[in-house]
């Protein structure tokens, strides 16, 4: 070093010293980098878990014999793995409803298990959990609420905190999500997989919390969860535009009923099959309003608009910007890591809090040069390579959908089109409540396992979407070259079409049918449609600026089946593949789309900023004061900030 600094005085060195000092430093910060430990995600082993299947019995007034079969949650949670929150819903359940039935021995493993556990990011330790999604959230929140509650008095051994402070520290946490879904909406939006931990964790909050406010505000959250479900299923399936789905979801089917519980809703069934939220079933405290059975059993024809999350562009102003608790949770809560505008933040808590080494965030070691944080140029690199990771967020839906007795078609209304995906699901129909149909751009091939984005699952670059009534229109336009990180860029969109469900399907070149039971639709193409090589279900269309646009009908409002497709046969379509606008006629409708730009309705720009809530049971402004749902004579007044919670049944 003496060396380089009497190099430094001698004229032209400089330049010299300057990269051998920063050749010093990225080496070290490599080495250093290259060294971080990744905490495991799941166990060597699978795990039996039954803490859900004891519960159920212990409820059904079964006598356990066999309380060592607790063993395998213990286990799974004192590893910390992955959505060990999770397992201590029903875990908690059976400590504070038949605390007095468990065996000693087992007592003190519940305790221990609750005494040493990392309840969220700024606790001592270090794992591979997912503390910041918006269901983990709550479910995290919630854990450390109760078993502080239970506990008092008793110090935690890993964090060194009394139950009592636990329960402080958590209910500022569960207060903040709450008013963040009272303004907003849901950032895992009409989520059939991720509404059911929400819903575990409030019904613990609800049935077990001393804490009033907490009890009140709950209930009104899982009121604004229900009305999703209620107002967008069609029969027993729950499937409409989402932050978060999966392949199966997208699909639909009978099975996607969000655990049973539109059954339940329906009141066709007096069980929830789902173990993390079959206590909504059993609550003494909470009790369905009855205008969401009215809701869910409407037939009309209706259009339900809803804004549910927010966009990166409005954290600023929201005052959602910062590195406090309230703001990570809302932005990490988007799942927006890499973005511009919060990747300064996540580098701050992630080298704060020590989290490289968990699994989920281990790639950001490599924003961890010294340079990099010394001159904060993380917004500038994230800005100028636009990293895949950056599709990952989950932005505001303008969500519209067009439900009726026969079926319902919905969509995110131009959900940032053009920009990378993840487990968004933007744009599909339901075939009455039997099965989907539904387009995407593959981030991978068929073939290449990654659990999002993938051939299924989200997008590799998201269309832009518009729908208007019982017509949705899209337009992909996929770019030149693969992004920075980006797995794989695929020349082709693809559509879910199973044939073998339909009773009846035609093909015509780059248009095809189907008739399911009185539901009929149409979904075409710009470029020929050919079915992938072995499937009857996979419908391919090549070419890197295409359009696919849905149509739905039914033989109430069309006739027959070959009046249907007679009609879609003669209604003009022409796609500017250059320009990228989309005109479409029918019905004495017409349609035009711009990519990135304006949908016309018969030459009138649509509004797509929509309010909290539009429909015929409920229209509030975003961030209201008040919300009214109301039914068939039946409703629900919700006052958040005042705890007024009032049903009329």
């Amino acid at each position: 070093m003496q060396k380089l600094i009497e190099a430094a005085s001698r004229p032209g060195k400089i330049f010299f010293v300057l990269i051998a000092i920063i050749a010093i430093i990225t080496t070290t910060d490599l080495v250093r980098l290259l060294n971080y430990e990744v905490h495991p995600l799941k166990p060597d082993v699978p795990i039996q878990l039954q803490q859900d299947q004891v519960y159920r019995e212990l409820k059904a007034g079964e006598i356990i014999s066999d309380w060592n079969r607790l063993e395998g949650a213990f286990q799974f949670i004192d590893g910390q793995y992955d959505c060990s929150d999770f397992r201590l819903v029903n875990l908690l359940r059976i400590l504070y409803e038949f605390g007095e039935r468990i065996p000693d021995t087992s007592v003190k493993s519940i305790e221990n298990t609750l005494f040493n556990f990392r309840y969220w990011w700024d606790e001592p330790g270090e794992n591979s959990m997912c503390y910041w999604s918006e269901n983990h959230q709550i479910l995290f929140a919630m854990a450390e609420h109760l078993a502080g509650q239970k506990y008092k008095d008793v110090v935690f051994m890993n964090s060194g905190l009394t139950g009592a402070q636990h329960m402080e520290k958590a209910r500022i946490r569960i207060l903040d999500w709450l008013e963040m879904r009272w303004k907003y909406g849901f950032t895992e939006f009409n989520s059939e997989v991720y509404y059911k931990e929400d819903i575990g964790a409030l019904i613990n909050l609800i049935d077990f919390s001393e804490d009033s406010e907490i009890t009140t505000k709950a209930m009104i959250i899982l009121d604004l969860l229900i009305y999703d479900v209620a107002a967008q299923s069609i029969g027993s399936m729950f499937v409409t535009a989402t932050g978060r789905s999966y392949q199966n979801s997208r699909k639909g089917g009978p099975n996607i009923s969000l655990g049973n519980f539109t059954n339940y809703l329906r009141r066709e069934s007096d069980m929830i099959t789902s173990g993390i939220m079959q206590a909504l079933a059993y609550s003494e405290k909470y009790h369905i309003p009855a205008v969401f059975t009215e809701i869910i059993h409407d037939t009309n024809t209706v259009v339900i608009r809803l804004s549910n999350g927010m966009d990166l562009s409005e954290l600023k102003a929201e005052g959602y910007d910062g590195t406090d608790s309230r703001s990570m949770m809302m932005q990490w809560g988007m799942e927006a890591f890499s973005n511009p505008e919060t990747i300064g933040n996540t580098m701050h808590i992630v080298r704060k809090y020590k989290m490289f080494g968990n699994w989920f965030l281990k790639d950001l070691k490599y924003m961890d040069f010294t340079l990099i944080r010394m001159f904060g140029i993380e917004p500038f690199l994230s800005r100028l390579l636009n990293p895949q990771t950056n599709g990952v967020a989950i932005q505001r839906g303008n969500t519209y959908t067009y439900r009726t007795a026969d079926y319902s078609i919905y969509t995110a209304q131009k959900y940032h089109p053009g920009t990378y995906g993840d487990q968004q699901h933007i744009s599909g129909m339901n075939v009455s409540d039997r099965f989907c149909i539904f387009h995407n751009h593959p981030a991978l091939e068929k073939d290449v396992k990654h659990q999002s984005p993938n051939y299924w699952v989200g997008y590799g670059h998201l269309p832009h979407v518009a729908q208007d009534e019982n017509v949705s229109m899209a337009i992909y336009h996929l770019p030149d070259k693969k992004g920075w990180l980006e797995m794989s860029l695929l020349d082709y969109t693809h559509a879910y079409f199973p044939t073998e469900l339909f009773d009846t399907t035609m093909f015509h070149g780059n248009r095809i049918f189907g008739k399911s039971g009185n539901t009929y639709c149409a979904l075409i193409g710009n470029n020929e449609l050919q079915f992938r090589e072995g499937t009857t279900d996979d419908l391919l269309q090549q070419g890197k600026n295409t359009c696919w646009i849905i149509e739905a009908g039914s033989k109430k409002e069309d006739g027959t089946f070959c009046d249907f497709v007679s009609r879609i046969m003669e209604n003009e379509v022409h796609f500017d593949e250059q320009n990228l606008i989309l005109n479409y006629k029918s019905k004495g409708k017409t349609y035009r789309l711009t990519f990135r730009k304006d949908f016309l309705v018969n030459g009138k720009p649509v509004d797509i900023d929509y309010p909290r809530f539009d429909s015929p049971y409920c229209r509030e402004a975003r961030k209201p004061e008040t919300i009214t749902i109301s039914h068939n004579g039946k409703s629900l007044f919700l006052d958040f900030y005042n705890t007024i919670r009032t049903i009329q049944n």
